[in-house]
């Protein structure tokens, strides 16, 4: 998920000043407005475009299933035409659920099923232990006014996003599941 507001610790916020009405005020929102993302990558390097979930849908099997059928796989069959690709995923609920898991054995017979994910292991997802800190850092670098600008400068950050940071990044994976 990304906020619109710009993640910071306010703790290391220090002004000196010799009166106190002489310190900026400083504002901030209490509970920003974000957006739920899902991203995809190739080990080589192909990023399917990022698919932005309604703001407040609640993602469960069904929904996750919806984004599967309509998105994913329509990817990656152009992406990859006539290719057997490994489907990795986390072990988020929606992902581990008994449906999901046997849509994916008929339509991505190379998935990995839930009981090969370790359990509580979300580091070993190249888009958690590297491509969402990228994307965030340059997505996020200032501020959003609203939800639209926030979407605008994803979608940005993630087409610049080169394509050797993302294989790099899948080449890590190996090494992060045998340690």
């Amino acid at each position: 998920m990304f906020t619109v507001d710009q993640a910071f610790n306010r703790r290391n916020d220090r002004v000196v000043v010799p009166k106190d009405e002489e310190a900026p005020p400083v504002m901030t929102t209490k509970h920003p407005a974000g957006v739920m993302v899902l991203g995809v990558v190739g080990s080589d390097g192909q990023k399917m475009p990022p698919h932005f979930f309604p703001c407040g849908l609640k993602i469960n099997t069904e929904e996750y299933l919806k984004v599967l059928r309509r998105v994913v796989l329509p990817w990656i069959k152009a992406t990859y035409p006539g290719q057997d690709v490994v489907w990795q995923q986390d072990s988020a609920p929606a992902h581990g659920a008994n449906k999901t898991q046997k849509w994916q054995k008929t339509n991505m017979p190379k998935f990995w099923a839930k009981e090969v994910w370790p359990s509580s292991s979300p580091d070993l997802n190249p888009l958690d232990y590297a491509v969402w800190g990228e994307l965030e850092r340059h997505a996020c670098a200032t501020p959003h006014p609203s939800v639209e600008a926030l979407k605008a400068s994803i979608l940005e950050a993630w087409a610049n996003m080169s394509s050797n940071f993302v294989v790099k990044s899948c080449r890590i994976f190996r090494r992060r599941v045998e340690l």
